[in-house]
């Protein structure tokens, strides 16, 4: 703000003075009222406008000169906020929209002695998010929790934990990428999706979708011990 307002008073001076200077006008050569008349009064009042000229030229000199820099903070800032805003999508600190794929995992209804194997769990979770990582998912949601690099799963009992936020099934992965992309890598031979597939095809709906938003993360950001080796400018 000082800067532009400086601008404003070098600006407001300029005008200021260029009315003082001339006063107003009449058909012919500039006169001061009440200067005396003569060759000695004609080289003063020449002299006295020249010096206005100059301190005019050079209050316009001043003002460009502001105003360069000014653009030049704008350029600075523009570029600082755009790096700002690259580094926030990195984290996943802002939400976000586009294509990709839904994946719903959900507890089978089949009977067994051996009920674990029909309950989706943590790991299951994991093996999918990852599966998604490695087949180029730019960002990712599980039941509407965005996934960052600190994010942990966890199951307690039939619950499963994303970060603090307790879970349970149906399980929504939502992942921003390629739709083609992910859904082929998901679907092909020896991923984890076949594998819950043999227990019961019923557990698993993958679905394209061609626009999707995703929460921002709202989990901690705090780094307690991790400490950048880069030094301060």
């Amino acid at each position: 703000m000082m800067p532009v307002t400086l601008v404003a008073l070098l600006m407001g001076f300029l005008l200021v003075s260029s009315h003082l200077s001339y006063g107003p006008q009449s058909s012919g050569a500039p006169r001061m009222y009440g200067a005396p008349e003569g060759r000695g009064a004609g080289a003063s009042l020449a002299r006295s406008l020249d010096e206005k000229d100059n301190e005019i030229n050079k209050l316009r000199e001043e003002i460009t000169q502001l105003q360069n820099a000014l653009a030049n903070q704008s350029r600075q800032a523009k570029v600082l906020n755009e790096s700002l805003q690259e580094a926030k999508l990195l984290a996943a600190l802002t939400e976000v929209e586009g294509p990709g794929v839904e994946i719903i995992l959900k507890d089978s209804e089949k009977q067994s002695d051996n009920p674990w194997q029909y309950v989706i769990h943590d790991d299951d979770v994991i093996r999918v998010v990852n599966e998604l990582w490695l087949a180029g998912a730019e960002a990712i949601a599980v039941n509407n929790q965005r996934i960052s690099i600190t994010t942990a799963f966890r199951c307690e009992g039939p619950v499963i934990y994303v970060g603090r936020v307790p879970i349970s099934s149906p399980v929504v992965i939502r992942a921003i990428g390629d739709p083609e992309t992910l859904m082929g890598a998901l679907n092909m031979p020896g991923r984890y999706l076949n594998e819950i597939r043999t227990v019961d095809p019923k557990m698993v709906e993958i679905h394209k979708r061609y626009k999707m938003v995703l929460p921002a993360y709202t989990g901690s950001t705090e780094f307690r011990h991790a400490r950048s080796t880069v030094p301060k400018q």
